[in-house]
């Protein structure tokens, strides 16, 4: 029993040690509708899971054209109502819209946004045009996670404090 409580403490030590490196979890071009003025957006949900707290999650957005995007909570996608199929919302100009990151004023055609908790939206528009027909854009999505380091500590504790007990029951 002590030997198998020293090598399970091993292994929590080993998953906390590798957990904290960081790996590419997701890569993927989403197409977004585009709305075909400028006063109007495009929006899609995030395929981001919410497993915040274990995990830290980086999302990286790139795309081209001079376009904005933007990542918005599930309330304000909501709130501007986009249509069921064509997914644009006439409600709400990039200016209208509370945006975790990103936006109309996003300098370049590149995003890098720490992920928190929630269920998340990406918003898309055109800092101008005219009426015109609804097309789509293209985002490379790219979502590296490690473990937080809370996980870490908890992990490092529980992997310490098994090799302690296992060590405890051998000498006896």
């Amino acid at each position: 029993m002590a030997k198998a409580l020293f090598g399970l403490g091993i292994i929590i030590l080993l998953a906390a040690l590798l957990g904290s490196m960081e790996y590419t979890v997701y890569e993927s071009t989403e197409e977004i509708s585009m709305p075909p003025m400028a006063s109007a957006t495009g929006w899609q949900p995030l395929p981001i899971p919410d497993v915040m707290g274990v995990v830290d999650l980086e999302v990286t957005a790139e795309w081209e054209g001079a376009y904005w995007l933007g990542v918005a909570s599930k309330e304000e996608a909501q709130r501007c109502d986009p249509d069921s199929q064509t997914k644009v919302s006439i409600t709400c100009s990039g200016n209208d819209i509370d945006f975790e990151i990103g936006g109309p004023n996003t300098e370049n055609s590149e995003i890098n946004w720490k992920v928190e908790s929630g269920e998340w939206y990406a918003a898309v528009g055109q800092n101008s045009g005219a009426l015109g027909q609804v097309s789509k854009l293209s985002v490379n999505l790219q979502a590296t996670a490690s473990l937080s380091s809370s996980t870490f500590t908890i992990l490092l504790g529980l992997s310490g404090g098994t090799m302690l007990l296992g060590l405890v029951l051998n000498r006896r």
